[in-house]
């Protein structure tokens, strides 16, 4: 339970100039791709997990949950702009809300919309609720080389903004960085520690601590290493890791260009 709890908190990523997110979202619009279908590979087998079409005249790019197991997620919108950076995101779930006219739950979709605004050291995120009600405000500060060196969460309650959290990021090399987080909320907790990235910029392993309401603990977290094979694109096509020098995979692919 411990380790569970302490995953959500373990989100830190590496911003780049091409702003990386998203399965890579910038490089699979700029390759002109017209569908993917990606699989998870469970129990032997090729399972359906999502799928993404891209309306180049818009410059949209729609991603579906096609898993058998993933109810909630319904489905998200991503509209890029001229430079395919992310300038909105909907994500569309499913679940019980609460009716207005009747006081009562209901099963129905709703959206949150999250929209990016970008400026030569900054990145700026917004995220409404299906009210259109602003939620939360994010601010990413970059250095001369597009690296995070800080970002500050807001939200927003009742005609109040709080500050949420404040993380803060000291760069070692190009793949490790010292970090700390402050989340003022429920639960007020604080993380000290040292992260190292892999040769994706994903997070490869942690050592520090984490402070809940008072309480220390210490953590020396390894996450599993995983191996991407790139088409000629530069898109990925599949995930794997080695077992018993062994491709154990995880994940494919099927570009459509």
């Amino acid at each position: 339970m411990k380790k569970i709890f302490f995953l959500i908190f373990l989100s830190p990523f590496l911003y780049s100039q091409e702003y990386q997110i998203k399965d890579s979202l910038k490089v699979l619009a700029m390759s002109n791709f017209k569908s993917m279908e990606v699989f998870k590979h469970k129990n032997g087998k090729l399972v359906p997990e999502r799928s993404y079409s891209y309306d180049q005249s818009k410059n949209k790019i729609t991603i579906k949950n096609t898993s058998l197991n993933e109810k909630e997620w319904v489905m998200t919108i991503v509209t890029l702009d001229k430079n395919y950076n992310i300038k909105e995101e909907e994500r569309v779930t499913q679940g019980k809300i609460i009716s207005n006219g009747e006081n009562r739950l209901i099963d129905k979709q709703t959206s949150v919309l999250t929209k990016y605004s970008y400026d030569p050291n900054s990145v700026q995120l917004e995220k409404y609720n299906y009210n259109g009600n602003l939620v939360t405000k994010e601010f990413c500060l970059l250095d001369d080389k597009n690296y995070i060196v800080e970002k500050i969460i807001l939200f927003s309650s009742s005609n109040n903004i709080v500050i949420s959290e404040i993380e803060k990021y000291n760069w070692i090399n190009s793949n490790s960085y010292n970090y700390e987080k402050l989340t003022f909320n429920f639960p007020r907790t604080k993380i000290t520690g040292l992260y190292n990235l892999n040769e994706y910029g994903e997070i490869e392993f942690f050592k520090g601590n984490m402070t809940v309401n008072d309480h220390t603990e210490a953590y020396d977290y390894n996450l599993q290493k995983k191996i991407k094979q790139f088409d000629s694109r530069r898109n990925i096509i599949k995930v794997y890791t080695l077992v018993n020098g062994k491709e154990n995979i995880l994940e494919e692919r099927k570009i459509i260009y």
